[in-house]
């Protein structure tokens, strides 16, 4: 399928490199990159290969830009259940800061103060999601 090259104002091609450069999730930059590739002419085999990517992918993307614009770059959001400790993320981080717990006790604390019932694991990956990082010590032959 042959389409016309992509027509881009000054101020779109802008914000798409913008995007390419400094955006923070890569599937925005890689469909911004799309868009520059055919602004600039390229057909769509040259750029579904230039990016790994199958043609129908390249057309779909130039779809999205004709109808929502910028908002066609990025993800929608997706449904899902809520997260299970969100509104408990605090506390943890709190009783993280002012004590060294670790998961299983943090745990425990959560069913005994809260009746909160879940896996060890979903606590720590929101452990992992606060950024906290727990190192055991090694044992060290040098002598103080």
């Amino acid at each position: 399928m042959k389409h016309k090259p992509l027509l881009l104002t000054e101020e779109e091609i802008l914000k798409l490199e913008a995007i390419v450069r400094k955006g923070k999730d890569w599937r925005s930059r890689d469909r911004a990159q799309t868009l520059l590739r055919l602004a600039r002419g390229d057909t769509s085999k040259v750029v579904a290969e230039a990016q790994g990517v199958c043609t129908q992918t390249v057309y779909e993307r130039r779809q999205q830009w004709l109808n929502k614009g910028f908002a066609g770059l990025f993800d929608a959001p997706r449904s899902g259940a809520p997260g299970k400790l969100s509104a408990y993320l605090s506390t943890i981080e709190g009783w993280a800061q002012t004590s060294p717990l670790s998961a299983e006790e943090i745990h425990q604390r959560l069913v005994e103060e809260f009746a909160v019932t879940v896996h060890l694991n979903t606590v720590k990956n929101a452990l992992k999601h606060l950024g906290l990082v727990w190192k055991r010590t090694r044992y060290s032959l040098k002598k103080p």
